[in-house]
């Protein structure tokens, strides 16, 4: 009984801080102290202590030797690895989840649009990137591949904290999340469109290039920033679609 209450507050601790650098109110690079954190959630050091080594198995905590915990903070090196390598995941989930779809699928994916809707005329910021994530979250579990849906996970939560430090450095992200997402959903629908990879690519490397456009790196180093469709307005990073 014991251990099932210790794990029990350990998953509400994990959820609780996650939530906090997610939100932006703990900072990348901030320093976790386990016995600051015990008196804010009211609970031992053993819990966090859990807690903390599960989001550094998440990508958002690191621990160094002599230091302790800290919000991972992430470079322009990092942002760019995330978008490459999210870019990749997506195709391939995107492709499987087309030969997949179901209206009840498609239904899941207007009603998290609907949400977007809401939240953008809430102005509810930190809202939209849990709503992002969980669209694209939909769509890895409708490709039906154990081992790329493992591949997501593992970047997930890093990919949460690109879509945080874009939406602060780039106040645009409320303008056309709604209407870049609604555009996924009709290319889905359209099947095998010949367009639709170079879609993913502008939908996450456009808004790699906006985020380092705005101070995190150069736009330049990513392949849909530096080769942009003809006429596409992707041909200049500054006026491509922000992507999530």
């Amino acid at each position: 009984m014991d251990t099932l209450s210790r794990a029990g507050l350990s998953g509400a601790a994990v959820n609780e801080l996650r939530e906090e650098i997610l939100e932006g109110r703990l900072n990348q690079g901030e320093r976790l102290s386990e016995v600051s954190l015990s008196t804010t959630l009211g609970v031992s050091r053993a819990p966090i202590r859990e807690a903390l080594l599960h989001l550094e198995q998440e990508g958002l905590v690191v621990s160094l030797p002599y230091k302790g915990a800290s919000v991972v903070s992430l470079s322009p090196q990092d942002f760019l690895e995330l978008s490459t390598l999210r870019i990749a995941l997506e195709k391939l989930a995107w492709a499987r989840a087309m030969e997949r779809i179901t209206p009840e699928a498609i239904a899941d994916l207007n009603a998290i649009i609907g949400e977007m809707e809401f939240a953008v005329k809430s102005d509810l910021k930190a809202k939209l990137v849990r709503l992002d994530l969980d669209f694209h979250e939909r769509v890895f579990i409708m490709a039906d591949h154990s081992r790329l849906y493992t591949a997501w996970t593992a970047i997930k939560w890093q990919v949460a904290l690109f879509l945080l430090a874009r939406r602060k450095k780039v106040d645009d992200y409320h303008n056309i999340i709604v209407e870049e997402h609604a555009e996924l959903i009709q290319a889905i629908l359209n099947r095998h469109d010949p367009d639709f990879e170079r879609l993913i690519e502008l939908h996450i490397g456009s808004g790699y290039g906006r985020l380092n456009s705005a101070g995190a790196g150069s736009p330049a180093e990513h392949p849909a920033a530096e080769h942009p469709a003809a006429g596409s307005p992707a041909a200049s990073v500054s006026s491509a679609p922000a992507a999530r």
